[in-house]
C-alpha cells in the first residue's frame, strides 16, 4: 500500500524568539496549506498560532520530532505583500518576526450588524485644468517612482488625492496620515468622490469589531480608498495601486515606544516597492530628506519647487522679556491678549498652539530649587487643575498636599507653560469664548478626534488650545489667529532636529492664514534675537535648508546618516559599565574596516527608580541609504538581548 503524501509546512510562531535564530519552523500535515494561513501549532507545552510561511512535499518518513499542525484556522488570512512586509520589518528593525506579525494580526471579532445606508450615487467633483494636468504627469511617472507634492502649492491638495485616487479605481489606495485628527476632514473630502462603501477608515481608536470589518472590506477590495495613520502600512490590500504618505515630515510616524520602534515612512516606501507602484510624499514643509531627495533626483517633485520668500513681516514676533519686565506674568502676553479680542470681535478663529500638555513644562521646589520629579520614572511632574502633580511618562500621581523629596518643602515655583495652563488664562480672560483644548489627554477616547473636526467646522469652537496634533489641518475654516505660545520649548528640546521643525511650524503658520487670505501669526519667545529668528525672518526658504543641511553634514546627522540607538539597563551599575566597555570595544573593531562608522556612549549610567535599574544609550551612525554590514548585523542581533534598538531615533540626549 502506497504510503500517503506528508507536507513539511514552514510556520512562523506568533512569539517572541531570540533574533539570532530561525524565525521558521517545520511541522507536518496531510495535507497542502495555502501560504499565509493562520494554524494553531504545537509549541513546547502549549498551543499558539502560527503564519505558514513555505511548504513542500516531505520526502520519506516524518521524522520523529517533526510534530503535525494542529489545526487551520484560517486559510490564506495574510497576503504574500504582508508576509514580505513583515519580514522587511523583522529584518530592517531587529525585532523578532513573531513579534512583528502581531501587528498583522487584528482581533477576529465579528461586528454586529448594522443598517448600511444606501450610496448616494452623486457626480463626483471634477478638477481644475491645472489638477487634471498634474494627475496625468503623475501617471506618466514610472511605475515605482517616489513622487513629492508641495501641499500648499495647489489651492486644495486633499481634493488633489481623491483625484488620483479616482483615476486609479480599479486598484486601492492608501493615504496615511500622522495623527487620527486629521482623519475626518479626509474622509468628508473622500464621501465626495467615492460611495461611503467604498471607504475605509482604519486607526487604533475603533472597536476590534469595526477593525475587523474594516480590514475584512480591505481585503475583499470593496474598500478602494483606505484612509490611515500608520496601522493601515498592515492591512490585507487585495491590489494596492498607490501609497500616499501626507504630512511626510511628522514624527508622528515613528513608532518610538514600543517594538518593533519602526519608522512609518521607511515602511510605506517599503510597501509601495513590495506591492510595485507609486510612492506619493505630500508636504507644505518637507523633511530634510525629502528636500535633499528632490535635490540628488532620487525623489520627482511633482510641481517644480518653488522658492519661499523670507517669513519677514508675515510673523510678529513678541518679546517675553519685555513682558515680564512689565510685570506680566502670565503665559499671554498684553500683544496676544488683545489681538485675540479683535480677532473674536471679527467673528473669526483663533489657534493657539504650545508644544507641551499639562500645566506646566515643570515646577521646582521653592526652598532647594531641585526639580520636582516623579519618583518612579524620573520624569519632571506637572501640576494639574485639580492640585495634585502627575507625571506624563507613567500612572504616578501625587497626594493633593505634596511635599519635596529632598528638602520636604510644600511650595513649587512653576516653570513654562502646557495647554492646559494655557486654557486656565484663556478661560480667566475670555470667559464667553467657545474654547477648545485638543492634546493626547483629551483626544485618547474614541469618537473625540471626529467631535472635535465637526465642532470647528460648525462654528462651535472659536479658540483651539493645542499641541501640534491640531496644526497641521485645524479644523477652522475661518481662522484669523494663530500664536504659538512658547517658541523656547520647542527651540530648546534637546534634539538636533529641533530648529528644521521650527521652521517648518513657522512656514505651516503663515501658509494656513496665507490660503485663507486673512489673519496674523504672533510668535512669543524670550529670546527674538536669536540667529534662527535672524535666519527665518530675512533668508527664503532655500538658503534657510541649505544651512540646516550644511551643519548636519558636517556633524555628520541624518539625512546624509543613519542613526542606531542601543539602551542598556542592567540593576548593577557596575555590570551596566561593562557591557557598554564590551560593546564599544566590538564598534571599534567594526569600525576599524568600516571607517565612515561613528559611535559614541550618550551619558554615564543614570538610575531609573520606577524600573529600579541603571540605564545608558550608545549612539551608531552609519552612511544613510547604506546596508547594515554582515558584522554590524551580527553585533546588533547579540546586542538585542540585552539591550533596546531604535533604528532611526527620534532624538537622542
Amino acid at each position: 500500500m502506497p504510503e500517503k503524501t506528508l507536507y513539511r509546512i514552514e510556520v512562523a510562531p506568533v512569539i517572541i524568539l531570540p533574533l539570532e535564530k530561525s524565525p521558521l519552523f517545520s511541522y507536518a500535515s496531510p495535507k497542502e496549506i495555502p501560504l499565509g494561513s493562520l494554524v494553531k501549532i504545537p509549541f513546547g507545552s502549549r498551543e499558539i498560532e502560527g503564519i505558514v510561511y513555505n511548504q513542500n512535499i516531505l520526502p520519506g518518513k516524518q521524522p520523529v520530532w517533526m510534530k503535525q499542525i494542529t489545526r487551520v484556522e484560517r486559510e490564506a488570512f495574510l497576503t504574500e505583500n504582508q508576509r514580505e512586509l513583515a519580514l522587511f520589518i523583522s529584518e530592517e528593525y531587529f525585532t523578532p518576526l513573531g513579534r512583528v506579525l502581531k501587528h498583522f494580526l487584528p482581533k477576529r471579532v465579528q461586528m454586529r450588524e448594522k443598517a448600511v445606508p444606501e450610496a448616494e450615487h452623486r457626480p463626483a467633483p471634477k478638477g481644475t485644468k491645472e489638477e487634471l494636468l498634474l494627475v496625468k504627469k503623475f501617471q506618466l511617472t514610472k511605475e515605482d517612482a517616489i513622487v513629492s507634492l508641495d501641499s500648499f502649492a495647489l489651492s486644495d491638495a486633499t481634493r488633489f488625492l481623491f483625484l488620483l485616487a479616482k483615476r486609479n479605481s480599479r486598484t486601492q489606495t492608501l493615504i496615511l496620515v500622522p495623527e487620527i485628527p486629521l482623519l475626518s476632514g479626509l474622509a468628508d473630502t473622500a464621501s465626495l468622490f467615492f460611495d461611503t462603501k467604498n471607504i475605509a477608515v482604519l486607526h487604533s481608536k475603533l472597536s476590534p469589531g469595526v477593525s475587523f470589518d474594516t480590514w475584512e472590506r480591505i481585503r475583499s477590495g470593496e474598500a478602494t480608498v483606505i484612509l490611515a495613520t500608520r496601522l493601515g502600512l498592515f492591512a490585507p490590500f487585495k491590489k494596492l495601486g498607490l501609497v500616499v504618505l501626507t504630512e511626510e515630515q511628522d514624527e508622528a510616524y515613528k513608532q518610538w515606544d514600543m517594538s518593533p520602534r519602526y519608522n512609518g515612512k521607511k515602511v510605506a516606501e517599503a510597501l509601495s516597492r513590495i506591492s510595485q507602484t507609486r510612492f506619493l510624499l505630500t508636504s507644505a514643509t518637507p523633511s530634510t530628506e525629502t528636500y535633499l531627495g528632490i535635490q540628488e533626483k532620487g525623489i520627482i517633485p511633482l510641481i517644480p519647487p518653488k522658492e519661499k520668500p523670507p517669513l519677514g513681516t508675515k510673523l510678529t514676533l513678541i518679546n517675553l522679556k519685555l513682558e515680564r519686565y512689565r510685570k506680566n506674568y502670565s503665559p499671554l502676553s498684553e500683544q496676544l491678549v488683545e489681538s485675540i479680542r479683535n480677532t473674536l470681535s471679527q467673528k473669526k478663529q483663533i489657534l493657539l498652539y504650545i508644544h507641551r500638555q499639562g500645566l506646566s513644562a515643570f515646577s521646582i521646589c521653592e526652598s532647594c530649587k531641585d526639580i520636582f520629579r516623579c519618583p518612579e520614572s524620573g520624569h519632571a511632574l506637572v501640576d494639574t487643575p485639580d492640585g495634585y502633580y502627575k507625571c506624563l511618562g507613567c500612572a504616578y500621581k501625587t497626594p493633593l498636599f505634596p511635599s519635596c523629596p529632598k528638602c520636604h518643602g510644600l511650595s513649587f515655583r512653576h516653570i513654562g507653560f502646557g495647554t492646559e495652563r494655557i486654557e486656565k488664562e484663556v478661560k480667566k480672560i475670555f470667559f464667553n469664548a467657545k474654547i477648545v483644548r485638543a492634546d493626547r489627554s483629551t483626544m485618547n477616547k474614541a469618537g473625540e478626534a471626529e467631535k472635535l473636526y465637526q465642532n470647528g467646522m460648525n462654528g462651535k469652537i472659536d479658540i483651539l488650545i493645542g499641541t501640534q496634533m491640531v496644526i497641521k489641518d485645524p479644523p477652522l475654516p475661518n481662522l484669523g489667529l494663530i500664536a504659538m505660545i512658547d517658541a523656547d520649548s520647542l527651540l530648546s528640546w534637546p534634539d538636533f532636529r529641533a530648529d528644521e521643525r521650527l521652521f517648518q511650524h513657522l512656514y505651516r503658520f503663515v501658509g494656513l492664514l496665507e490660503k485663507r487670505a486673512q489673519g496674523e501669526v504672533l510668535i512669543q519667545t524670550f529670546h527674538p534675537e536669536s540667529t534662527f529668528f535672524e535666519r527665518v525672518i530675512t533668508q527664503p526658504s532655500k538658503e534657510v535648508y541649505e544651512k540646516i543641511l550644511m551643519e548636519r553634514e558636517s556633524l555628520f546627522y541624518p539625512p546624509y546618516s543613519r542613526l542606531l540607538s542601543l539602551t542598556c539597563q542592567d540593576k548593577d551599575e557596575k555590570s551596566l559599565q561593562k557591557t557598554l566597555d564590551s560593546f564599544a570595544t566590538t564598534l571599534e573593531e567594526i569600525r576599524k574596516k568600516e571607517s565612515k562608522l561613528r559611535f559614541h556612549i550618550l551619558e554615564t549610567p543614570r538610575y531609573l527608580k520606577r524600573e529600579k535599574v541603571f540605564e545608558s544609550s550608545i549612539l551608531i551612525r552609519i552612511p544613510n541609504n547604506t546596508p547594515f554590514s554582515t558584522a554590524l548585523k551580527s553585533f546588533l542581533k547579540i546586542a538585542n538581548k540585552t539591550s533596546i534598538i531604535d533604528i532611526d531615533p527620534l532624538s537622542f540626549h
